[in-house]
C-alpha cells in the first residue's frame, strides 16, 4: 500500500513539473479565486473588496512571472519587455477607465458616477491583468 501510495504521489508532481508555469498560476488562481468569492456576501461593498482581492491575485502572479521572465532575457531584450509592460499598463488603465465611464453622466453641468464605476473600473483591471500574466506565462513557459 505504502508502494503504491509513494507512486501516486510521485506521479502527481512528476505531472505537475510537466504542466508549465502557466497552468500552474492557472490553478493557483482559480483557488484563490473561489475561496475570495465563498468569503464575501452580495453587497455592493462585499463585491468591491472581492474584487479588489482578486486584482491584487493576479497583480502578484503578474509581477512573479514578470520576474521569472526579466530573469531569462537578454539585456536588450529586458529593455524591451519593460517598455512593453509601461505602455501595457497605460492602456490597461485607459480602457478600466473607459468601462468603468458607461457609469457615469452629466446632470445640470455635475458629473456624477453610479456606485457600479468603481467595481466596473476593477473588474476591467482584473480581466487586463489576468490576460497579461497569462501571455506573460506562456512566454515564460518557452523560454524554460
Amino acid at each position: 500500500m505504502k508502494k503504491i501510495m509513494i507512486l501516486v504521489v510521485g506521479l502527481m508532481v512528476s505531472i505537475s513539473s510537466f504542466a508549465g508555469y502557466t497552468s500552474d498560476m492557472m490553478n493557483r488562481m482559480e483557488t484563490k479565486e473561489k475561496s475570495v468569492e465563498a468569503s464575501f456576501g452580495g453587497s455592493n461593498a462585499e463585491m468591491k473588496n472581492a474584487a479588489s482581492a482578486i486584482l491584487e491575485g493576479w497583480d502578484d502572479e503578474l509581477n512573479k512571472v514578470y520576474k521569472l521572465l526579466m530573469s531569462k532575457l537578454s539585456k536588450k531584450e529586458q529593455i524591451k519587455l519593460r517598455n512593453e509592460e509601461r505602455a501595457w499598463i497605460k492602456r490597461r488603465d485607459k480602457a478600466a477607465k473607459e468601462v468603468a465611464e458607461n457609469f457615469c453622466d452629466t446632470v445640470k453641468g455635475e458629473r456624477l458616477c453610479g456606485t457600479g464605476y468603481g467595481l466596473a473600473y476593477t473588474e476591467s483591471l482584473i480581466e487586463s491583468t489576468k490576460n497579461r500574466a497569462i501571455e506573460l506565462a506562456k512566454r515564460y513557459d518557452k523560454l524554460k
